[in-house]
């Protein structure tokens, strides 16, 4: 959706997009041939750009808003307009054409370089932007549950996240290196985040499981009315688990983390980092002025999500084993932060 019509505005759209208008399916993704090269460096001019984010009360729709806003008042002819999204469908906008812009968690970036479910085909014309933070797989449960292991979840009603969010393959992945699956629980309630929370403070559900920062928002929102405890996973379960994607690592949420929400030990787990993407057609020039502005105000997005005040300017470049995109790239290596 890159287009070089002049505007000095910064649209947030952070409504709630309905009906069939973000499921998977929706966009096609490109496929087939190569990924077509942005071309070369040309004089920055005026953009308008669409930033497909995450869900409505979660991270990535604040702190694209505060990419948008850094981007207005640093580069002003460029406006981006910032849109509700998830993983799997930010990929799928982007290949389409339909976004330019977006978050992903990088599971689910390698499903769709890789063409695995619930990705149908390959991707090839999304690039990597930059990496953000690790967003942490938590499985919280009630601690007089009983619950102390994901084996103990067999004939518990358990809180699942919505189809085609990266959170729901997360907990595909973990229940089949235990060798378990959905049909083990008891009941399953798809839904929000909001709406498990409630769930589990009315006791209608055991457990629920998201892909998210450290601390989690529910986490700290369950804990005021109930003592929780977040599940650990055993090395070899991690190990299956990490076989499956290479997007997932291996991850310590220190002791004392949630301390006052009943739960003082550390627990083993595993993350996925958030990163941005673009789309292979936007500009050269347009990815580079806006991958320095992102990474050299690091700090102004922590204000947006704390996750963000944890990593270093250093990082942000890292290689994560996916293609970047040649205006990312190129500011990275002028910074010195990639070889």
């Amino acid at each position: 959706m890159y287009s070089g019509k002049v505007s000095r505005r910064t649209v947030l759209k952070a409504g709630i997009i309905g009906g069939a208008g973000l499921v998977l399916g929706a966009c096609q993704p490109t496929t087939g041939a190569p990924a077509p090269a942005p071309g070369p460096a040309q004089p920055t001019g005026p953009a308008k750009l669409v930033f497909s984010s995450g869900p409505t009360g979660g991270s990535w729709i604040p702190l694209a808003g505060a990419v948008a806003e850094l981007v207005k008042q640093k580069a002003p002819e460029i406006e981006i307009t910032v849109e509700p999204g998830a993983t799997y469908v930010n990929i799928e906008k982007l290949a389409a054409g339909k976004a330019d812009l977006g978050w992903a968690n990088l599971d689910g970036f390698y499903d769709a370089l890789e063409g695995r479910p619930p990705m149908r085909s390959k991707v090839t014309n999304v690039y990597y932007m930059a990496y953000m933070y690790p967003n942490v797989f938590q499985i919280a449960v009630p601690e007089d549950s009983g619950i102390r292991s994901v084996r103990d979840l067999k004939g518990r009603a358990v809180a699942l996240p919505p189809q085609g969010n990266s959170s729901l393959v997360a907990w595909e992945t973990v229940l089949k290196a235990y060798g378990m699956s959905i049909q083990d629980f008891s009941t399953v309630s798809y839904g929000s985040i909001a709406d498990h929370v409630e769930l589990i403070k009315n006791r209608q559900a055991d457990a629920m499981g998201w892909i998210t920062t450290v601390p989690a928002n529910f986490m700290l929102d369950l804990g005021t009315s109930r003592k929780m405890r977040v599940l650990s996973f055993d090395e070899d379960a991690l190990k299956k688990i990490q076989e499956v994607n290479k997007g997932y690592r291996r991850h310590v949420i220190p002791a004392g983390t949630y301390r006052e929400q009943g739960h003082p030990d550390q627990t083993v787990t595993f993350q996925t980092p958030t990163i941005m993407i673009v789309r292979a057609e936007v500009p050269e020039d347009v990815v580079y002025r806006i991958t320095k502005i992102v990474v050299e105000n690091k700090d102004e997005l922590a204000r947006a999500v704390s996750a963000m005040k944890n990593t270093q300017k250093s990082e942000m470049g890292q290689d994560l084993g996916v293609p970047y995109h040649p205006g990312a790239l190129k500011y990275f290596k002028e910074a010195g932060l990639v070889k």
